[in-house]
């Protein structure tokens, strides 16, 4: 008797990502979990998404895309809802209507509560983005105070909906790999131990480990890379030092005070963020 499945291992799909986006761990756990394979061919951020050829799959360059018999999908959530549903004996969208839209709230939650803190927390480190004291500092608060969410949700349970894995864990799991490999160090992830119960659960399963490897949690945060301050935070310091010269020399100086003042006094662009 043939496997109602068995469609899956002809069918062609190619996933266009560049190498170790957390988006796309998401998408190739759960082809694991499923049994499907997905071809990754080399992809290069900043040249092959910007050709025509890509544009007309993701019409803003961005990546991961998913090629299927049925055409291109951009948003590495709706790919990986649909590598999901490719099977549902795996049950990874629930096991009922309801454990579906609670995959989906928890999906939702990470896009908005975990992904956009954590990001911000830790692209600077990867040089990714401009580091900005102030901004990093309120990223790592916003991703505690979801963490502490999770946290209260996770004191009872093993996995994040009903008792098996489903895409709300894998979603989850994969936009918290690179926080807790890099910055979050021991003494920030002591305050959740029920997350990170959970969270060694997940990455230590075949299908997780196949996809991000074998997890080593931060003992010592990353340095910012040096030449990556924000524009705002090198123009503020490089202003002051000035100031205070050009007052001692005044005196000397009479005659060209406010040539002087005006190149320093220029108000300093705000950070940019990025």
């Amino acid at each position: 008797c043939q496997s109602p499945y068995s469609i899956l291992f002809i069918m062609s799909f190619t996933l266009y990502t560049d190498a170790g986006n957390f988006r796309a761990f998401k998408v190739l756990v759960a082809a694991e979990y499923n049994s499907v394979e997905i071809a990754i061919p080399e992809f290069a951020v900043g040249t092959d998404n910007v050709t025509p050829a890509f544009l007309k799959k993701s019409p803003l360059g961005r990546v991961p895309v998913l090629d299927t018999p049925q055409g291109s999908l951009f948003e590495s959530n709706a790919i990986a809802r649909y590598v999901a549903r490719l099977r549902s004996d795996t049950e990874l969208l629930g096991a009922s209507f309801f454990e579906s839209a609670q995959v989906d709230t928890w999906i939702d939650f990470c896009s908005h509560d975990i992904e956009l803190p954590a990001t911000l927390w830790y692209y600077p480190y990867l040089g990714v983005a401009p580091y900005n004291a102030q901004l990093t500092n309120k990223a790592k608060g916003d991703l505690a105070k979801s963490l502490a969410i999770l946290e209260a949700h996770m004191a009872t349970r093993t996995y994040v909906v009903g008792h098996k894995v489903t895409l709300a864990d894998i979603t989850l799991v994969s936009a918290l790999v690179y926080p807790f490999k890099f910055v979050a160090d021991a003494s920030y992830r002591a305050a959740f131990p029920n997350v990170m119960r959970w969270f060694n659960t997940c990455v230590n399963q075949s299908q997780f480990e196949s996809v991000i490897g074998k997890v080593v949690l931060c003992e010592t945060p990353l340095a910012v890379p040096a030449g990556g301050a924000a524009a705002g935070d090198k123009k503020e310091k490089k202003e002051k030092a000035p100031k205070a010269e050009k007052k001692a020399e005044k005196p000397k100086e009479e005659k060209k005070p406010k040539v002087v003042e005006e190149d320093f006094d220029e108000p300093a662009p705000a950070p940019k963020v990025e």
